[in-house]
């Protein structure tokens, strides 16, 4: 997981309407209707369900600290999705401890290496990588107004990359995957071969080329400036879950709306309607 700075969340908040407006206009949905496609729901059922569901941001004091706002901007995201959310008033045990004490439905916490949601009615995990891989899919399966049969190229494949994969697959795309690290993306195919369309992954091993020979592209790599803005067809559709994000500011001007990207926003949204369902 990529440790947050500040100033990534500084304006999340701030931001919320005018991003879900965004998102509507690029692909028909908003934070929670893309999270309900993720998770295959129905995104009226959802929305009656989410008022009454009590998640409680613990704060945590190990490894480096606290990200300042981290906390509040989780929870200001969680509320705007509709959910019953509040920033514990006690980090670390104490805020555990207190989340129980006060029958909250869910805790969501994050130290150093995972940010993690705990559904304490039914003991279920949600994982931020997990649920980024897979709302990030999901919005470009929407962008694409249907992922089918569609060639994917997915560049980095690690937790994020991974789980984005799984659910293309599961859309019914034909995933080809690219990764710096070859023998990651080697490990990732021979993982993801148990699945329905697993066995015809293509690995790509040049970068420059794999970019130049695919329309819809899944970016989760932790690294700036993977796609050049040369190798930027007009027909280039990108979610790109990864941070910091792998497009120059020019890249993002080109594709305009055919770009997908926030550092926490969609991620929260997906974790949140996992630990509901």
């Amino acid at each position: 997981m990529t440790r947050l700075k500040t100033s990534d969340i500084s304006n999340i908040s701030s931001r919320l309407v005018t991003c879900n407006q965004e998102l509507l206009a690029k692909t028909g949905r908003t934070f929670l209707g893309i999270a309900c496609h993720a998770y295959g729901k129905d995104e009226i059922q959802i929305r009656h369900r989410v008022e009454s569901f009590c998640i409680h941001v613990v704060p945590v004091t190990a490894g480096q600290g606290i990200i300042s706002d981290f906390c509040e901007t989780v929870a200001a995201i969680l509320r705007f999705l509709g959910f019953n959310a509040l920033v514990s008033d006690l980090p670390d045990t104490s805020g555990v401890a207190l989340a129980f004490e006060n029958k909250a439905d869910a805790i969501m916490m994050a130290d150093d290496h995972r940010f993690v949601g705990l559904n304490l009615n039914i003991r279920s995990v949600a994982d931020n990588s997990e649920a980024t891989g897979r709302v990030f899919a999901a919005a470009l399966d929407l962008m694409a107004k249907g992922i089918e049969n569609c060639e994917v190229l997915v560049l980095g494949c690690g937790p994020v990359g991974e789980a984005a994969a799984q659910t293309l697959l599961s859309s019914g795309a034909r995933v080809v995957l690219c990764d710096i690290h070859l023998p990651a993306a080697r490990l990732l195919k021979e993982r993801l071969s148990v699945y329905p369309g697993g066995n015809k992954i293509v690995i790509e091993e040049d970068l420059n080329m794999a970019v130049s020979n695919y329309g819809y592209v899944l970016e989760a790599t932790p690294a700036a400036n993977t796609i050049p803005d040369e190798l930027i067809s007009d027909h280039m559709v990108i979610a790109a879950p990864g941070v910091p994000l792998g497009i120059s500011k020019k890249g993002c001007q080109i594709l305009k709306d055919r770009l997908i990207h926030d550092k926490l926003e969609l991620g929260v949204a997906g974790m949140a309607i996992s630990l509901l369902l």
